[in-house]
Protein backbone atom coordinates (compact mmCIF):
# COMPACT_ATOMS: atom_id res chain seq x y z
CA UNK A 1 0.00 0.00 0.00
CA UNK A 2 1.20 3.27 -1.45
CA UNK A 3 0.42 7.09 0.23
CA UNK A 4 1.13 9.34 -2.80
CA UNK A 5 1.28 13.17 -1.85
CA UNK A 6 0.39 16.06 -4.79
CA UNK A 7 1.49 19.39 -4.29
CA UNK A 8 -0.90 21.66 -6.43
CA UNK A 9 -0.49 25.14 -6.92
CA UNK A 10 -2.47 28.11 -5.31
CA UNK A 11 -4.78 28.44 -7.91
CA UNK A 12 -5.93 25.47 -8.97
CA UNK A 13 -9.29 25.86 -7.72
CA UNK A 14 -11.20 27.26 -10.81
CA UNK A 15 -11.22 30.95 -9.26
CA UNK A 16 -9.95 33.66 -10.95
CA UNK A 17 -8.77 35.30 -8.39
CA UNK A 18 -7.65 34.99 -4.95
CA UNK A 19 -9.65 33.30 -2.19
CA UNK A 20 -11.43 30.03 -1.53
CA UNK A 21 -14.32 28.44 -3.66
CA UNK A 22 -17.88 29.04 -2.07
CA UNK A 23 -19.56 26.87 -3.79
CA UNK A 24 -18.87 22.78 -3.95
CA UNK A 25 -16.13 22.67 -6.56
CA UNK A 26 -14.42 19.98 -5.74
CA UNK A 27 -12.11 17.44 -7.78
CA UNK A 28 -10.07 14.59 -6.92
CA UNK A 29 -6.98 12.82 -8.02
CA UNK A 30 -7.17 9.54 -9.78
CA UNK A 31 -4.57 7.14 -10.64
CA UNK A 32 -5.49 4.76 -13.71
CA UNK A 33 -2.85 2.50 -16.00
CA UNK A 34 -4.96 4.48 -19.01
CA UNK A 35 -5.06 8.63 -19.43
CA UNK A 36 -8.90 8.04 -19.76
CA UNK A 37 -10.63 7.39 -16.33
CA UNK A 38 -12.93 5.39 -17.96
CA UNK A 39 -10.70 1.76 -17.47
CA UNK A 40 -8.90 0.92 -14.59
CA UNK A 41 -8.60 2.71 -11.71
CA UNK A 42 -6.25 1.95 -9.22
CA UNK A 43 -6.65 4.64 -6.69
CA UNK A 44 -9.09 7.20 -6.29
CA UNK A 45 -8.69 10.34 -3.61
CA UNK A 46 -11.52 12.23 -1.72
CA UNK A 47 -13.34 15.04 -2.56
CA UNK A 48 -10.94 17.87 -1.80
CA UNK A 49 -10.67 21.57 -2.78
CA UNK A 50 -7.49 23.54 -3.12
CA UNK A 51 -7.20 26.64 -0.44
CA UNK A 52 -6.18 29.94 -2.24
CA UNK A 53 -4.46 32.46 0.32
CA UNK A 54 -2.49 34.10 -2.20
CA UNK A 55 -2.59 37.94 -2.54
CA UNK A 56 -1.71 37.60 -6.81
CA UNK A 57 -4.70 37.11 -8.80
CA UNK A 58 -5.51 37.50 -11.88
CA UNK A 59 -6.03 41.38 -12.30
CA UNK A 60 -9.08 42.57 -14.58
CA UNK A 61 -8.55 44.67 -17.65
CA UNK A 62 -9.04 47.80 -17.06
CA UNK A 63 -10.88 48.98 -20.31
CA UNK A 64 -12.11 46.45 -23.10
CA UNK A 65 -11.03 47.68 -26.14
CA UNK A 66 -7.87 49.59 -24.95
CA UNK A 67 -5.15 49.48 -22.54
CA UNK A 68 -3.96 52.53 -22.18
CA UNK A 69 -5.37 55.74 -20.61
CA UNK A 70 -6.91 58.17 -23.06
CA UNK A 71 -5.96 61.58 -22.73
CA UNK A 72 -6.65 65.35 -23.72
CA UNK A 73 -3.80 67.16 -25.08
CA UNK A 74 -5.69 69.70 -27.10
CA UNK A 75 -8.86 71.24 -28.10
CA UNK A 76 -9.17 72.81 -31.66
CA UNK A 77 -11.19 75.32 -31.60
CA UNK A 78 -10.80 76.18 -28.04
CA UNK A 79 -13.47 78.66 -27.92
CA UNK A 80 -17.01 79.02 -29.02
CA UNK A 81 -20.53 80.64 -28.92
CA UNK A 82 -23.01 80.18 -25.46
CA UNK A 83 -25.23 78.99 -28.34
CA UNK A 84 -23.23 76.02 -29.01
CA UNK A 85 -23.41 73.80 -32.59
CA UNK A 86 -19.71 74.38 -33.13
CA UNK A 87 -17.19 71.18 -34.19
CA UNK A 88 -14.49 70.92 -32.23
CA UNK A 89 -12.32 68.22 -32.32
CA UNK A 90 -10.57 67.03 -29.37
CA UNK A 91 -7.15 66.22 -30.19
CA UNK A 92 -5.00 63.53 -27.45
CA UNK A 93 -3.85 59.57 -27.08
CA UNK A 94 -5.05 56.40 -26.76
CA UNK A 95 -8.69 57.13 -28.21
CA UNK A 96 -11.43 54.22 -28.86
CA UNK A 97 -14.63 53.88 -30.29
CA UNK A 98 -17.20 54.25 -28.00
CA UNK A 99 -15.23 56.95 -25.69
CA UNK A 100 -17.44 59.93 -25.38
CA UNK A 101 -16.53 63.64 -24.48
CA UNK A 102 -17.90 65.48 -21.73
CA UNK A 103 -18.52 69.41 -21.26
CA UNK A 104 -18.18 70.25 -17.87
CA UNK A 105 -21.47 67.99 -16.60
CA UNK A 106 -22.74 67.32 -19.94
CA UNK A 107 -22.29 64.33 -22.05
CA UNK A 108 -22.35 64.97 -26.09
CA UNK A 109 -21.95 62.48 -28.46
CA UNK A 110 -18.72 61.72 -29.82
CA UNK A 111 -17.19 60.60 -33.62
CA UNK A 112 -14.28 58.67 -33.34
CA UNK A 113 -11.71 59.62 -36.14
CA UNK A 114 -8.55 58.76 -35.31
CA UNK A 115 -6.72 57.46 -31.74
CA UNK A 116 -5.76 60.36 -31.79
CA UNK A 117 -8.58 62.59 -32.68
CA UNK A 118 -12.58 62.66 -31.81
CA UNK A 119 -15.15 65.12 -33.48
CA UNK A 120 -17.95 66.39 -31.44
CA UNK A 121 -20.36 69.40 -31.02
CA UNK A 122 -20.45 71.81 -28.51
CA UNK A 123 -23.31 71.45 -25.80
CA UNK A 124 -25.15 75.25 -25.14
CA UNK A 125 -24.28 76.55 -22.13
CA UNK A 126 -26.69 79.36 -20.50
CA UNK A 127 -23.50 81.73 -19.61
CA UNK A 128 -20.09 82.39 -20.81
CA UNK A 129 -16.80 80.80 -19.13
CA UNK A 130 -14.73 78.15 -19.34
CA UNK A 131 -15.48 74.47 -18.79
CA UNK A 132 -13.81 71.33 -18.20
CA UNK A 133 -13.87 68.90 -20.89
CA UNK A 134 -12.82 65.49 -19.75
CA UNK A 135 -14.09 61.73 -21.27
CA UNK A 136 -15.95 58.80 -19.88
CA UNK A 137 -16.59 55.46 -20.93
CA UNK A 138 -19.03 52.79 -19.05
CA UNK A 139 -19.54 55.81 -16.51
CA UNK A 140 -15.65 55.93 -15.60
CA UNK A 141 -14.49 59.17 -16.29
CA UNK A 142 -11.18 59.90 -17.56
CA UNK A 143 -8.54 63.43 -17.41
CA UNK A 144 -10.16 64.70 -14.83
CA UNK A 145 -6.68 65.63 -13.40
CA UNK A 146 -6.10 67.24 -16.36
CA UNK A 147 -8.63 67.99 -18.51
CA UNK A 148 -9.46 69.72 -21.85
CA UNK A 149 -10.73 73.69 -21.66
CA UNK A 150 -13.18 74.90 -23.61
CA UNK A 151 -13.81 78.57 -23.75
CA UNK A 152 -18.21 79.27 -23.91
CA UNK A 153 -17.90 83.16 -25.18
CA UNK A 154 -21.69 85.38 -25.51
CA UNK A 155 -22.90 87.01 -28.80
CA UNK A 156 -23.06 90.10 -27.29
CA UNK A 157 -19.79 90.84 -25.87
CA UNK A 158 -17.32 92.81 -27.99
CA UNK A 159 -14.72 90.41 -28.73
CA UNK A 160 -12.38 89.54 -31.87
CA UNK A 161 -14.70 86.78 -32.53
CA UNK A 162 -17.63 88.55 -32.25
CA UNK A 163 -16.36 90.80 -35.21
CA UNK A 164 -15.31 87.07 -37.12
CA UNK A 165 -19.59 86.09 -36.23
CA UNK A 166 -20.44 89.35 -37.86
CA UNK A 167 -17.62 88.68 -41.07
CA UNK A 168 -19.60 85.60 -41.24
CA UNK A 169 -23.11 86.59 -42.29
CA UNK A 170 -21.34 88.92 -44.91
CA UNK A 171 -18.75 87.37 -46.63
CA UNK A 172 -19.63 85.58 -50.16
CA UNK A 173 -20.11 81.91 -49.86
CA UNK A 174 -18.53 79.58 -52.25
CA UNK A 175 -20.43 75.99 -53.02
CA UNK A 176 -19.08 73.30 -50.83
CA UNK A 177 -18.40 75.91 -48.30
CA UNK A 178 -18.83 74.39 -44.41
CA UNK A 179 -21.65 75.63 -42.49
CA UNK A 180 -18.81 77.97 -40.57
CA UNK A 181 -15.53 79.20 -42.22
CA UNK A 182 -12.38 78.97 -40.48
CA UNK A 183 -10.68 82.72 -39.37
CA UNK A 184 -8.02 82.48 -42.07
CA UNK A 185 -10.58 81.92 -44.86
CA UNK A 186 -12.79 84.48 -43.30
CA UNK A 187 -10.10 87.14 -43.57
CA UNK A 188 -8.83 85.86 -47.15
CA UNK A 189 -12.25 86.77 -48.41
CA UNK A 190 -13.05 90.22 -46.74
CA UNK A 191 -9.33 91.68 -48.24
CA UNK A 192 -10.54 90.27 -51.30
CA UNK A 193 -13.54 91.88 -51.36
CA UNK A 194 -11.74 95.12 -50.06
CA UNK A 195 -9.77 94.90 -52.74
CA UNK A 196 -12.42 94.60 -55.53
CA UNK A 197 -14.16 97.49 -54.22
CA UNK A 198 -11.10 99.55 -53.71
CA UNK A 199 -9.34 98.50 -57.44
CA UNK A 200 -6.03 97.06 -57.74
CA UNK A 201 -3.64 98.62 -55.47
CA UNK A 202 -0.06 99.54 -56.61
CA UNK A 203 1.22 99.73 -52.91
CA UNK A 204 0.91 99.57 -49.44
CA UNK A 205 1.34 103.71 -49.22
CA UNK A 206 -1.68 103.69 -51.77
CA UNK A 207 -3.75 101.38 -49.67
CA UNK A 208 -3.34 103.62 -46.91
CA UNK A 209 -3.84 106.82 -48.29
CA UNK A 210 -6.92 105.66 -50.24
CA UNK A 211 -8.48 104.00 -47.19
CA UNK A 212 -7.53 107.51 -45.07
CA UNK A 213 -9.84 109.26 -48.03
CA UNK A 214 -12.42 107.25 -47.63
CA UNK A 215 -12.39 107.34 -44.41
CA UNK A 216 -12.61 110.64 -44.10
CA UNK A 217 -15.51 111.10 -46.63
CA UNK A 218 -17.66 107.94 -44.77
CA UNK A 219 -17.06 110.36 -41.12
CA UNK A 220 -17.78 113.89 -42.84
CA UNK A 221 -21.12 112.48 -44.78
CA UNK A 222 -19.67 113.09 -48.31
CA UNK A 223 -21.44 111.41 -51.44
CA UNK A 224 -19.04 110.10 -53.68
CA UNK A 225 -20.06 109.42 -57.51
CA UNK A 226 -18.58 106.36 -59.54
CA UNK A 227 -16.80 108.97 -61.36
CA UNK A 228 -15.57 111.43 -59.15
CA UNK A 229 -15.34 111.96 -55.50
CA UNK A 230 -16.99 115.39 -54.96
CA UNK A 231 -16.83 117.17 -51.85
CA UNK A 232 -19.78 119.71 -50.00
CA UNK A 233 -17.82 122.68 -50.14
CA UNK A 234 -17.45 125.22 -53.50
CA UNK A 235 -13.73 126.15 -52.94
CA UNK A 236 -12.17 124.63 -56.43
CA UNK A 237 -10.13 122.50 -57.43
CA UNK A 238 -7.78 122.95 -54.33
CA UNK A 239 -9.78 122.18 -51.12
CA UNK A 240 -6.78 121.51 -49.14
CA UNK A 241 -6.73 119.29 -45.77
CA UNK A 242 -3.72 117.16 -43.62
CA UNK A 243 -4.25 113.14 -43.84
CA UNK A 244 -3.28 111.22 -40.76
CA UNK A 245 -1.39 108.69 -42.50
CA UNK A 246 2.29 107.03 -42.43
CA UNK A 247 4.99 108.74 -44.68
CA UNK A 248 7.05 112.17 -44.54
CA UNK A 249 5.28 115.06 -45.94
CA UNK A 250 2.86 112.95 -48.51
CA UNK A 251 0.06 114.93 -49.94
CA UNK A 252 -2.85 113.03 -51.43
CA UNK A 253 -4.66 114.45 -54.44
CA UNK A 254 -7.58 111.97 -55.73
CA UNK A 255 -9.26 112.93 -58.22
CA UNK A 256 -10.73 111.99 -61.95
CA UNK A 257 -8.02 112.77 -64.67
CA UNK A 258 -9.35 114.44 -68.06
CA UNK A 259 -10.71 111.59 -69.33
CA UNK A 260 -13.10 110.90 -66.04
CA UNK A 261 -11.46 107.41 -65.73
CA UNK A 262 -9.25 106.63 -63.36
CA UNK A 263 -8.15 108.03 -59.79
CA UNK A 264 -4.75 109.74 -59.06
CA UNK A 265 -2.14 110.09 -56.10
CA UNK A 266 0.16 112.33 -56.53
CA UNK A 267 2.54 114.74 -54.28
CA UNK A 268 2.24 118.18 -53.18
CA UNK A 269 3.63 120.87 -56.02
CA UNK A 270 7.34 120.63 -55.95
CA UNK A 271 7.62 116.79 -55.43
CA UNK A 272 7.95 113.89 -57.84
CA UNK A 273 5.25 111.01 -57.50
CA UNK A 274 6.80 107.52 -57.62
CA UNK A 275 4.10 106.07 -59.63
CA UNK A 276 4.13 108.96 -62.04
CA UNK A 277 0.50 110.44 -61.31
CA UNK A 278 -0.61 113.45 -61.91
CA UNK A 279 -3.05 115.55 -60.07
CA UNK A 280 -6.07 116.59 -63.00
CA UNK A 281 -6.52 119.99 -64.56
CA UNK A 282 -10.73 119.59 -64.53
CA UNK A 283 -12.80 121.92 -62.41
CA UNK A 284 -15.18 119.69 -61.17
CA UNK A 285 -12.09 117.70 -59.19
CA UNK A 286 -11.75 117.29 -55.42
CA UNK A 287 -8.04 117.19 -54.27
CA UNK A 288 -6.56 116.40 -50.42
CA UNK A 289 -3.49 118.04 -50.68
CA UNK A 290 -0.98 117.40 -47.74
CA UNK A 291 0.20 120.91 -47.28
CA UNK A 292 -0.48 120.99 -43.62
CA UNK A 293 2.06 117.10 -43.61
CA UNK A 294 0.50 113.94 -43.47
CA UNK A 295 2.31 112.18 -40.76
CA UNK A 296 0.94 113.99 -37.69
CA UNK A 297 -2.16 115.09 -36.14
CA UNK A 298 -0.71 118.64 -37.79
CA UNK A 299 -2.73 121.35 -37.73
CA UNK A 300 -5.34 122.66 -40.57
CA UNK A 301 -9.48 122.72 -40.92
CA UNK A 302 -10.60 120.52 -43.91
CA UNK A 303 -11.57 123.61 -45.67
CA UNK A 304 -12.84 121.73 -48.62
CA UNK A 305 -15.25 119.52 -46.88
CA UNK A 306 -16.92 123.04 -45.62
CA UNK A 307 -16.31 121.54 -42.20
CA UNK A 308 -14.79 124.05 -39.70
CA UNK A 309 -12.33 122.59 -37.15
CA UNK A 310 -12.46 119.13 -37.54
CA UNK A 311 -11.79 117.39 -34.58
CA UNK A 312 -10.33 113.36 -34.57
CA UNK A 313 -7.86 112.07 -36.64
CA UNK A 314 -8.17 114.70 -39.54
CA UNK A 315 -6.81 117.70 -38.11
CA UNK A 316 -5.34 120.29 -40.37
CA UNK A 317 -4.82 123.70 -41.05
CA UNK A 318 -6.40 125.75 -43.89
CA UNK A 319 -3.95 125.87 -46.72
CA UNK A 320 -4.12 128.47 -49.41
CA UNK A 321 -4.60 127.92 -52.88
Amino acid sequence: RFFLKFFLKCNQNCLKNAGNPRDMRRFQVVVSTTVNVDGHVLAVSDNMFVHNNSKHGRRARRLDPSEATPCIKAISPSEGWTTGGATVIVIGDNFFDGLQVVFGTMLVWSELITPHAIRVQTPPRHIPGVVEVTLSYKSKQFCKGAPGRFVYTALNEPTIDYGFQRLQKVIPRHPGDPERLPKEVLLKRAADLVEALYGMPHSNQDIILKRAADIAEALYSVPRNPGQLSLAGTHGPAGMMGVNSFGSQLAVNIGDSPQGTEQGYSRNTGSVSPRGYVPSSTPQQSSYSGAAGINGYGGGTMAGLGVPGSPSFLNGSTANS
